[in-house]
């Protein structure tokens, strides 16, 4: 009797599974279940929890690419990821006659005052979460107002 119940167990236990992210390692757009909490924290269909990452493009004056998608220069973008997804971001100047690429403000570099400086980096989704591409204007300070 043990035995049946410990492999009806494991068969449940089995089945109930669920993966946070996608087989080729990227997050997708994740969760379309009900949203709980505040700020878009929520639960997909299979009731894995899910977070909302914001990107802001300073000015539009970078070109994103996110999870080996490009965003272009739109923002704000909004997307969705399974809790711990790791989100891949890359950034460069959308024009670089008139900008320079100089931070990402709410990554997972972002650790000093001077923001991430690498063009290539990633943020970990452990929360919902705003970051921005700052890319200003050839001979202005490389500064951009916070994310909002």
């Amino acid at each position: 009797m043990k035995k049946t119940i410990a492999i009806g167990l494991l068969i449940l236990a089995a089945g109930c599974s669920s993966s946070s992210t996608n087989p080729d390692g990227s997050g997708g757009t994740g969760g379309t279940g009900a949203t709980g909490g505040t700020g878009g924290q929520g639960a997909n269909g299979d009731g894995a929890v899910t977070y909302t990452l914001i990107m802001q493009n300073y000015f539009n004056w970078c070109t994103v690419t996110e999870q080996g998608t490009s965003e272009g220069t739109t923002t704000p973008v909004t997307m969705t990821f399974p809790a711990g997804t790791v989100v891949n971001l890359n950034a460069d100047t959308a024009s670089a006659g008139t900008f320079f690429w100089a931070y990402w403000v709410g990554t997972d570099g972002d650790t000093t005052t001077a923001h991430d400086t690498n063009m290539t980096t990633t943020v970990t989704m452990t929360k919902d979460k705003t970051i921005q591409a700052c890319c200003p204007v050839v001979g202005t300070p490389a500064t951009c107002p916070a994310p909002t």
